[in-house]
């Protein structure tokens, strides 16, 4: 299950949405920590903040749109540009660390290794061309499996050894929510451990 990273309030259901988004039909059901976007002009001035049909930032983390009967192209434009404020969010808020074993301290990769095989943390490890990434202390860190495999360690073993956890859960883009976060994420798509 994908975490909730924003809120859309409307009272008509909208069919599509991003997996990280919920849908509500009131901003009082809504967690105003996280971005809002209201749809709807006359639910846009409701809002003790509106101030004018141009300004669709209505506060921090809250944004309004027309109804895609108002104004479907607004409507589209805002909601894309909404996404994008969503996972901007996100992506300048965790550091990737793109872990080169030749390089690494042994003392440090003992600590990823132990944190990665028995830690009784629950983690999402997203696996993408040749790349791991894993959840590390609010970071995402990337290991390439081509390199590790070049070392001597087999992928299959890799796996198994990662899947003997059974804290970890392995994801990649044979999901369909997987893959549509994966191709929205562009050349980000390291931050997927942290929104699944």
């Amino acid at each position: 299950m994908m975490k909730i990273l924003g809120y859309i309030v409307s009272e008509k259901k909208i069919k599509g949405l991003d997996f990280c988004v919920k849908q509500v039909d009131n901003i009082g059901l809504a967690d105003r920590s996280k971005p809002v976007l209201i749809v709807g002009w006359d639910k846009a001035k409701e809002q003790g903040d509106y101030t004018n049909i141009l300004n669709k930032k209505l506060g921090d983390n809250l944004f309004w749109t027309f109804g895609k009967t108002e104004s479907r192209s607004d409507f589209e434009l805002d909601l894309s540009n909404f996404y994008n404020y969503i996972y901007n969010n996100i992506i300048n808020n965790i550091k990737y660390i793109n872990i080169n074993i030749f390089k690494i301290k042994y003392n440090k990769i003992k600590k990823i290794l132990y944190y990665i095989l028995y830690s009784k943390e629950d983690k999402t490890i997203y696996i993408n061309n040749g790349m791991l990434y894993i959840p590390f202390k609010g970071d995402i860190i990337g290991v390439s499996l081509r390199i590790m495999e070049y070392c001597g360690m087999k992928e299959e073993k890799i796996l198994k050894k990662l899947t003997s956890n059974p804290h970890n859960k392995i994801c990649d883009n044979t999901s369909k929510s997987i893959l549509k976060l994966s191709n929205r994420l562009g050349n980000n798509k390291y931050v997927i451990p942290y929104l699944v």
